[in-house]
This record gives structure tokens, C-alpha cells and sequence, in this order.
């Protein structure tokens, strides 16, 4: 007697439902890590930049953060933030003051430098910051609290000869102003004194031709200068400034 034919249900059996379910899971698994592995970096690269770049660090557009490489990696997010703040701080004081012709700020590859023309720091011939001045020198040096830097101050004059007893020539009185802004700095940033120093270039470094009074009075100023300590002195390696 033979045997009786299979009675097979008709349909899928239950057991291939499961693991085509399993098998398409590993697939779109297996799909996911190779695309994250192929991702471009440069997106991302670039997503950064504009995110910094509208927190008011880059002037430019995001390409320019891979040619100014120096900025970005030098602060943390939160330095970014603060920074950005005490910049905001300091042009809309500026602004408030009408001022924005004698103050000028400005973002470099090496960090930050503001240019104050010392009509607004110092009386003719002086050396002795004005109380007036103060607030904006003040603000400039907010900036340079909570990140590391060097603050470098410059003193610059017109062409004319010096008219004070006390300074036989521009250079002097130039380097007196940086070393008067540089003393109020320190006292109230409390900022550790080997971060600073100052140089004075008396009328070898005109910002505008001296042909005019309106040109020697823009001359006339003090430049500071909040910098990335990039470059350790080399006969000071161990000082980070």
C-alpha cells in the first residue's frame, strides 16, 4: 500500500515571514554603516564655519575658515560665545556713543585689533588717559578676559615735532600713550601682566598720508592688539608668550 500523498498548507510557511523580516533588518543595517562611513567631511567642515561665522568671529563666508585655521581652533565654543558677546558689547557702545569714527574694530587671521585715535584717549601733547576714554578702553579689554592671548599696544602720532618738555620726540610720547592704555588695561582687566607689552612707533607708521590735519588726526591714535599666542618667543619657550 503506498504512501499517502503531503498535504502541504498552501501559502508561505510562517518560519520565512520571520526571517525575511530579519534579513531585510541586516540589510538596511549593513546599508547605514557603509553610508556613514563614506560621509565627506567637508559639509561638515563648512556647516562649523557658518555657525561660528554668525556668531560674529569670521567676516567671510565659510570657505574661509579652512584659509584662517588659526581662529577656530584656538577657542572653545563657550570662548566663541563670550568673545563674540564682548565684541557686541564694544561696537554697540561704540555705536550708542557716536563714536564709530574713532574706533574702529576689526577681525584678523591672528585674532583681534581695535584702533582708538587718541583724540579720544588724550588731550594734546598728553600722556594721561582721559576719564571719557576709560570706558572704551574698558571694553576693549573685556575681550581679552577668558582665552588665551597676548595683548600688544601701539602708539602712533602725525609728523608734527613733539611740543612737550618731557619727550625729545614722537617715538617717546607714542610709546608713553601705549604704556599709559597698557597700565589701566592691567588694572582693570587683572589680567596677568607677561601677556602684555607695547611698542611705540611715533610717525614711521602713518595709517594715512600726513597732508592734512584731518590725516593727522586720524594718525594720531593707539592700536591694540588681542592676539592667538601662536609663536612662543624662542628665547622664552617655557613662558607660552
Amino acid at each position: 500500500m503506498g504512501k499517502k500523498a503531503c498535504v502541504c498548507a498552501e501559502g508561505t510557511p510562517a518560519w520565512m515571514v520571520t526571517f525575511s523580516d530579519l534579513m531585510s533588518l541586516l540589510l538596511v543595517f549593513f546599508v547605514l554603516i557603509v553610508s556613514m562611513s563614506a560621509t565627506n567631511p567637508e559639509p561638515f567642515s563648512k556647516a562649523a564655519g557658518s555657525l561660528k561665522g554668525s556668531m560674529g568671529i569670521l567676516k567671510e563666508t565659510a570657505a574661509v575658515m579652512e584659509k584662517s585655521v588659526v581662529i577656530v581652533p584656538k577657542i572653545s565654543d563657550v570662548d566663541i560665545g563670550e568673545l563674540s558677546y564682548a565684541i557686541s558689547q564694544l561696537q554697540d557702545f561704540v555705536e550708542s556713543q557716536n563714536q564709530g569714527q574713532s574706533i574702529k574694530v576689526a577681525i584678523t587671521s591672528t585674532g583681534i585689533a581695535v584702533r582708538i585715535l587718541t583724540p579720544l584717549l588724550f588731550d594734546r601733547g598728553s600722556v594721561e588717559l582721559r576719564p571719557e576714554g576709560m570706558p572704551y578702553v574698558a571694553k576693549v579689554f573685556d575681550i581679552a578676559k577668558g582665552w588665551k592671548n597676548t595683548i600688544r599696544v601701539a602708539g602712533h602720532t602725525d609728523d608734527q615735532p613733539v611740543n612737550n618738555p618731557l619727550f625729545k620726540s614722537n617715538w617717546e610720547l607714542s610709546y608713553a600713550r601705549a604704556m599709559s592704555v597698557i597700565n589701566f588695561g592691567m588694572q582693570y582687566s587683572k589680567l596677568d601682566p607677561a601677556k602684555f607689552s607695547a611698542v611705540g612707533y611715533g610717525e614711521y607708521r602713518p595709517a594715512f598720508p600726513n597732508d592734512s590735519e584731518e590725516s593727522r588726526r586720524k594718525n594720531r591714535r593707539v592700536e591694540i592688539f588681542i592676539e592667538y599666542a601662536v609663536n612662543p618667543d624662542p628665547l622664552h619657550p617655557t613662558t607660552g608668550y
